[in-house]
């Protein structure tokens, strides 16, 4: 019994920790032998939450969990926020976040080609289509990748503009 019980052991703390989609988890259990071969047993999974696939930079005091290319919000093709990503629209990208100032970019949705440099917008503004900087440029591109226009803003006035 003595000479089976470690490899047991051994074999149940190593199968306790699966990989998932979602993350690790981490199996605890509960059993019982029904004679030499047979056992009989439940378990629990507990979820650990990691995921290697993105990197948190942190959360700020409003609450929003800043992670690389996290995506802000959807727009559809007339500039509506939206839940999901919807075909002829666009996503925002929230790239990070300094002060109370968020560094954004957006994206065409169904390309993923980029439809502005990045730029800073105020938390209030990050669900408008239409946002503009206070004070830096906005430079936005056409669907295949060449500029539209290029605008200066100052004190949240548009001071220059390319078209």
């Amino acid at each position: 019994m003595k000479k089976i019980l470690l490899p047991a052991l051994l074999a149940a703390s190593l199968s306790a920790c699966t990989v998932g989609t979602p993350g690790v988890s981490v199996g605890l259990g509960v059993g019982t032998g029904i004679g030499r071969h047979v056992g009989l047993g439940t378990s629990i999974n507990i979820p650990v939450g990691l995921d290697k696939t993105k990197t948190t930079k942190g959360t700020d005091s409003d609450g929003i969990r800043i992670s690389e290319e996290q995506i802000v919000t959807y727009f559809d093709a007339h500039g509506t926020p939206s839940n999901s990503a919807v075909k002829g629209g666009f996503h925002r990208q929230l790239i990070s976040k300094r002060n109370n100032e968020y560094v954004v970019q957006d994206f065409y949705s169904d390309n993923s080609q980029k439809r502005t440099d990045p730029y800073v917008l105020s938390r209030n503004q990050l669900m408008q289509f239409r946002a503009t900087p206070s004070n830096g440029s906005l430079t936005t591109y056409a669907y295949n990748g060449t500029v539209m226009q290029q605008q200066v803003f100052q004190n949240g006035k548009l001071v220059n503009a390319k078209y």
